[in-house]
């Protein structure tokens, strides 16, 4: 139901199909295609109107930011200016995270993030796991020890939503050594409680995701005429 919303390219706020239309589009029960909708309602994607009909949410700024983390689940591709979007709010949570980070971190928070270094020295050297997974773990230890559980609710999505992209960011093995010598140097940050040089060595690696995860310009928004 998303990729077709998204395909057709609806308006905030504009009709959706019904149930039954939507029932029949899909080849299910109208139950199944209700059942979906509450979802996507829960989220703040959708509204149901009574005696109504469905509607694409309104107000899009208050679409729950786990709407976009589905979006990636189920395989479809951000827009360039969403993408860039939620690569920029990452950095500042990032930023924000190492600082408090470095404030708070703990002799177990240290050990933590020294063994997914280690862990990805390994991977590099042909062990089997997935650099760009163990990115993702190294990131989520920092963010735990920012000690601050919904700073890390919060970037988990900006994670899900720009996993492919990373897998194919990690892919190259040159890219691997640069982000886990970067990983070194904000571990020593830590150990030295330094926010201001953490600050930097995050921006600059974040810097180095937002030109690699930049996509070539979104499409024209084209109405199809055909909706059905």
């Amino acid at each position: 139901m998303l990729a077709f919303i998204q395909k057709r390219n609806y308006d905030p706020g504009e009709r959706l199909p019904s149930e039954r239309e939507l029932s029949e589009r899909f080849g299910v029960g109208r139950g199944v295609v209700r059942e979906a909708l509450s979802v996507l309602e829960n989220l703040r994607y959708l509204t149901r109107k009574p005696n109504s009909g469905v509607y694409l949410t309104a107000m899009p700024e208050r679409v729950s930011l786990e709407t976009l983390s589905l979006f990636s689940e189920v395989g479809i591709e951000l827009t360039t200016d969403k993408l860039q979007e939620a690569l920029e709010v990452r950095r500042i949570v990032e930023i924000q995270a190492v600082q408090l980070a470095c404030e708070r971190r703990t002799e177990a928070d240290l050990q933590a993030l020294q063994a997914v270094i280690d862990r990805f020295d390994a991977a590099m050297a042909g062990s089997g796991e997935r650099t760009a997974d163990l990115d993702y773990e190294f990131h989520m230890a920092l963010f735990s020890a920012a000690h601050n559980t919904v700073l890390t609710q919060m970037v988990h999505p900006f994670y899900l939503m720009s996993a492919h992209r990373r897998a194919t960011f990690f892919a190259d093995n040159t890219v691997g050594a640069v982000s886990n010598l970067q990983h070194r140097e904000l571990l020593d940050c830590l150990r030295a409680r330094d926010a201001q040089r953490a600050s930097r060595v995050m921006s600059a690696h974040i810097g180095r995701v937002e030109s690699a995860l930049r996509i070539s310009p979104a499409q024209p928004a084209g109405r199809p005429a055909l909706r059905r």
